[in-house]
């Protein structure tokens, strides 16, 4: 069970990182820039997106939100319309709960994780980058 989970987790990686070289050294050649100045810069840029997504993770609460299908109440439309809105928006009541032990470790791990791949790409970009010398 845990070998199976590091090969998905391997294979996750491995299209993430591939595909941002394809992506950035194909724009980098459209834009005459050097391929190994592309890929820094490429991955640079999937490291700050891993990064801010960490840091979304990392910050939220404990509470989490149901969503009910319960939808009978109706308020007054948005901006005078004629047809009322349910109250809770489109998919209905929203109840918030207490977030479970497992939910959070399972939140801190992702954090956790997603900061480590950041941290890796911008190694990676570094390593990458002709205009800086890493030693």
């Amino acid at each position: 069970m845990i070998r199976a989970g590091l090969r998905r987790l391997l294979v996750v990686l491995v299209v993430v990182m591939g595909g941002a070289a394809a992506i950035s050294a194909a724009i980098g050649a459209l834009a005459g820039r050097s391929i190994p100045h592309a890929l820094a810069i490429g991955y640079y840029v999937v490291a700050a997106g891993s990064l801010v997504i960490s840091f979304a993770l990392g910050i939220r609460g404990p509470m989490r939100v149901d969503r009910t299908d319960d939808v009978q109440e109706y308020g007054p439309a948005p901006f005078g319309g004629i047809f009322g809105v349910p109250r809770g928006g489109p998919g209905g009541r929203r109840q918030r709960r207490k977030a479970t032990p497992e939910e959070r470790r399972e939140t801190r791990l992702a954090s956790v994780g997603l900061f480590v791949f950041g941290v890796l790409l911008v190694l990676l970009g570094a390593a990458f980058d002709p205009t800086h010398r890493v030693f």
